[in-house]
C-alpha cells in the first residue's frame, strides 16, 4: 500500500517510479474464479487495505493538533530586510560552543529563490558559505529598544583558519614605509563602534574583499592617499 501511494514530491508512487506502471489491486469477486480460496483471499486483502487506509487517516488526524502546536509559524521576510542567521554551521573564535553566539549578523536579504529560502548578502570573505538559507535558520533583526543599553559586538568568523570581522567603513589612509605594503587604511569594525577595539590600520592588500568601501572612501575624500598616488 505504501509503495502504491503517490508521493507529494514526485506525484507518482514508488512502485510506478521503479516499474513504470501501477499494480492492479482492484478486486472483481463477481467474475468467475476457479479457486474459492483465491476468491476469499483477494476479498480479505481488499478489506484489509481499506481498513489500513482508514486507520492511517485516523492516526494522522489524531497527531495533527499536537504537531501543529509545536510547528513554528512561517516568518514573513522581505528583500532588503536585515536578519540574523544561526551560527551552528559557522566556526567562530569562541572557545566553547555553548558560550558562543547563537545567531550571527545581521545580514541583508537580497533575494528569495523559493517560498522557504532566502539569499543573504554575506561578507566577501565568506565565499565558502552557501548564500541561500532556509527560513528556519533566520530571525528578524529587531532594533534595540533600550537606548541606554548596548548590544554585545558580533563574534568573528573563521575564514581560511583566520578570524574575520566585517568592516563598517574606511575613515583614513596613510603611508608607512616600514611595511611591505606601504599603503594603510583605517577601518571601523561593524558592531564595534562603541568598544575599545573599534578600529584598526590594515594594509591595502588585506582589503581586496572590500573594494567598494575603498572606492567609497576615495570618492568621499579625494585628497586622501590612495593607490593611484603611490
Amino acid at each position: 500500500m505504501y509503495n502504491n501511494t503517490p508521493s507529494a514530491t514526485t506525484g507518482v508512487s514508488p512502485f510506478f517510479a521503479n516499474k513504470g506502471y501501477y499494480p492492479n489491486l482492484l478486486v472483481y469477486p463477481e467474475q468467475d474464479i476457479a479457486s474459492s480460496r483465491a476468491c476469499d483471499f483477494i476479498i480479505n486483502l481488499d478489506e484489509l487495505q481499506s481498513t489500513l487506509t482508514k486507520e492511517i487517516a485516523n492516526a494522522q488526524r489524531q497527531y495533527k493538533p499536537s504537531a501543529d502546536s509545536r510547528r513554528q509559524q512561517p516568518l514573513d521576510f522581505q528583500a532588503g530586510q536585515a536578519v540574523f542567521v544561526k551560527s551552528q554551521y559557522f566556526r567562530t573564535t569562541c572557545p566553547l560552543k555553548k558560550l558562543s553566539e547563537k545567531y550571527l549578523g545581521p545580514y541583508k536579504i537580497i533575494a528569495q529563490p523559493s517560498p522557504q529560502s532566502f539569499t543573504l548578502c554575506l561578507l566577501d570573505t565568506m565565499r565558502a558559505v552557501h548564500l541561500v538559507f532556509h527560513v528556519s535558520m533566520l530571525k528578524p533583526a529587531i532594533p534595540n529598544s533600550f537606548q541606554q543599553r548596548s548590544e554585545p559586538p558580533p563574534a568573528s568568523i573563521i575564514i581560511n583558519r583566520e578570524p574575520e570581522y566585517e568592516i563598517s567603513k574606511i575613515v583614513d589612509s596613510k603611508i608607512d614605509c616600514r611595511r611591505a605594503c606601504k599603503l594603510l587604511y583605517k577601518v571601523i569594525w561593524l558592531g564595534y563602534e562603541d568598544t575599545d577595539n573599534n578600529s584598526k590600520w590594515l594594509p591595502a592588500t588585506e582589503l581586496e574583499h572590500a573594494k567598494e568601501l575603498v572606492n567609497d572612501f576615495h570618492l568621499k575624500y579625494p585628497t586622501k592617499l590612495g593607490p593611484l598616488r603611490l
